[in-house]
């Protein structure tokens, strides 16, 4: 009996997937038993990743990324998970570049995007909040605009690369819904996403 093969690999994928399993088991997994111990992986492994092409692969090269396919992500992800590695937080970089890619100005995305990819700065997702949990829906935490600044008021917690981050993307309620409430008709999005620089 063959082993399965995606319908989605190619073979410049499966290249890619063997330098990514070749630099995790020479990069990553040595190192795994002390990341967890201390609760964190070391910041220069994160610099390692993005010379290797493990970051925001996906991401256009304009913007300092790989200029590939969501489908070279999927394989970054599928050979972390491969390989055992709890401690690297790479899926929330990427989480964290797409929301930039998507919904920041042109001058955010040329301010952030290189260095999210070439690992010499670490993004970061604030939304789990005590008593809410990641129920987006019953979250505290509010931004409210003072001048051309947000001043950000509540506590989150289990913010996954927060001890490297420097680019926290902070789920708050910038509208008028109380939390735990439904929204009014027509005012859905009372919740936002404010990129913090640390």
């Amino acid at each position: 009996m063959s082993a399965y093969t995606s319908p989605w690999m190619n073979d410049e994928l499966a290249f890619f997937r063997r330098s990514v399993r070749q630099f995790l088991q020479e990069e990553f997994v040595p190192h795994d038993e002390r990341w967890r111990a201390q609760h964190h992986v070391d910041r220069d492994a994160w610099r390692k990743a993005g010379r290797a092409g493990l970051l925001l692969a996906a991401v256009p090269e304009d913007f300092g990324g790989g200029g590939a396919s969501l489908a070279h992500t999927a394989v970054v992800i599928e050979e972390v998970g491969r390989a055992g590695i709890s401690s690297f937080g790479g899926a929330v970089q990427e989480i964290v570049g797409h929301y930039v890619l998507a919904y920041g100005s042109d001058a955010q995305k040329r301010a952030w995007l290189p260095g999210l990819a070439s690992g010499h700065l670490v993004g970061a997702i604030a939304m789990t909040e005590p008593g809410a949990g990641s129920d987006l829906q019953a979250i505290t935490t509010t931004a409210r605009r003072d001048g051309d600044t947000y001043v950000i008021s509540g506590t989150k917690t289990f913010i996954t690369n927060g001890y490297h981050a420097d680019l926290v993307c902070v789920a708050a309620r910038t509208g008028e819904a109380r939390a735990g409430a439904a929204p009014p008709p027509g005012r859905a999005r009372t919740i936002s996403l404010v990129m913090v620089e640390t």
